[in-house]
């Protein structure tokens, strides 16, 4: 950060001594494109996020079939999207792998939560599944 207000006192001299008005300018610029990006440069706080297994809920699945497939991944069927995979807020290790990908071997309730976006949330698709807080779980 020193070395940035030495540089931005160097450039400001170097402008002062060519011309006041082009020192002028070029202080308005920067105050300018400061106020400008105040605003970007606080809104990566993301301590209040609205997501994850402690945000809202967006979906209530109820006793719904599940195959648990290992590693805290339920995949559920899904009437827009075919399938989709939840991940519970809670991992049980007593959890049985599905043999196979025709054998429903839960039947899980919870509520689906609200995806949690990165750095770049205009690059991410938006996904039907994400993490779910289980209310109850069935072995079937």
């Amino acid at each position: 950060m020193g070395a940035v207000l030495q540089l931005f006192s160097f450039c400001g001299r170097l402008l002062y001594s060519i011309q006041p008005a082009i020192f002028m300018r070029f202080m308005l610029s920067a105050l300018f494109y400061c106020i400008l990006l105040l605003p970007f440069a606080s809104s990566c706080s993301k301590d209040n996020q609205d997501c994850g297994c402690n945000g809202s809920t967006r979906r209530i699945l109820e006793n719904v079939q599940a195959r648990y497939t290992g590693e805290g991944v339920f995949v559920v069927p899904d009437i827009n999207s075919g399938f989709i995979q939840v991940y519970p807020c809670e991992v049980d290790t007593t959890w049985e792998i599905s043999k196979d990908e025709n054998t429903w071997n839960y039947t899980i309730s919870g509520d689906l939560k609200k995806h949690c976006f990165g750095p770049n949330p205009e690059l991410e698709l938006p996904y039907p599944g994400g993490k779910i807080r289980l209310t109850n779980i069935q072995k079937r």
